[in-house]
């Protein structure tokens, strides 16, 4: 059995990162994180909301 058989998740990633980059890519995937970050932030408040409406707080 060969000691480097397994690929690791780091290997594969650089091997996707290289393969495309570009700095328009770069921006919209920084732009998506963004937003999705902003999404979870506002999760607490957005639960409490549908809640307090319902009348289950």
């Amino acid at each position: 059995m060969e000691k480097d058989s397994m690929v690791t998740s780091g290997q594969v990633h650089k091997e996707t990162e290289a393969s495309h980059v570009c700095e328009h890519c770069t921006r919209a995937q920084e732009q998506q994180e963004m937003a999705f970050a902003f999404l979870i932030a506002l999760m607490p408040v957005i639960t409490l909301t549908l809640f307090g409406n319902m009348g289950l707080l």
